[in-house]
């Protein structure tokens, strides 16, 4: 194989039975400049369009990132007797269907006279973001006053929760995640809401450092609501009262913007 230098046009004789298949660079003995050389294959392939590489040197598989659903908190399962959803014995489904529609034309109706009562249909949605300790005991006493309940287990799936669904209700106290400062980030995401959609967020404080139901403690908080932890079975029952009272306080808001109460 004949090879010719760039630099000073040197003539090179090449044994081609040693010509490896890929490209390669020899030194010119004339002027010492290197010579790029490359195999009959290697041009064969470049004139086809295709590009060749070294044995070595194989292309990575390509990097597949796959679309990843946010972390969410996860609804709560209420035990089997806590609540009942079967028919009542000796019912029929032409009843149950009849009681059903009955029902929703009265929430229509209640709805179109005036913003001041929430439909029944409508629950309200509880996200839990405690301590494991008193998970339970929340979720269990929530779910008995019919409320869809989330319990948060981490930050991540607190905050995911909170930006996929509308929450009425969020339960928090200072120990919840602190390896992530959970407090900290759930509180930073109720400031950056706007006044609109903060208003719409009954936020319930579990602490050791205030009584249950103590205003000033709550005001303090930046909650609407506190509750001791030793007190903890009575926060269902605490809340329905703080919910009315605050319901009633925003009644002409929900009234004059056709919103449903809390």
């Amino acid at each position: 194989m004949l090879v010719i230098c760039s630099n000073c046009k040197a003539r090179l004789q090449l044994d081609e039975g040693k010509i490896p298949s890929h490209a390669f660079k020899v030194r010119c003995p004339k002027c010492q400049g290197g010579i790029e050389i490359k195999s009959s294959s290697a041009k064969e392939s470049e004139a086809a369009g295709e590009t060749s590489l070294p044995a070595d040197m194989t292309p990575p598989a390509p990097h597949i990132w796959p679309f990843e659903r946010p972390a969410v908190a996860a609804p709560f399962k209420a035990p089997a007797d806590a609540t009942a959803t079967e028919p009542a014995a000796g019912m029929s489904m032409d009843v149950v269907k009849l009681l059903s529609e009955l029902v929703m034309r009265k929430d229509a109706a209640a709805t179109k006279a005036g913003p001041n009562k929430r439909p029944s249909w409508d629950r309200r949605k509880a996200l839990i973001c405690t301590e494991a300790t008193h998970r339970d005991a929340i979720a269990n006493g929530l779910a008995a006053q019919d409320y869809e309940v989330f319990i948060a287990d981490n930050t991540a799936g607190a905050l995911g929760r909170m930006r996929e669904d509308q929450i009425d209700v969020l339960i928090l106290d200072a120990n919840f995640d602190p390896s992530e400062q959970g407090y900290a980030f759930v509180m930073r995401e109720l400031k950056l809401m706007r006044p609109s959609e903060r208003r719409r967020i009954f936020l319930t404080y579990v602490t050791e450092n205030a009584r249950t139901m103590d205003l000033h403690a709550a005001f303090l908080h930046n909650a609407n609501l506190v509750v001791n932890p030793s007190e903890i079975e009575r926060l269902p029952e605490a809340l329905d009262v703080s919910l009315r009272h605050y319901n009633e306080l925003y009644r002409e808001v929900y009234r004059a913007l056709e919103q449903t109460p809390i």
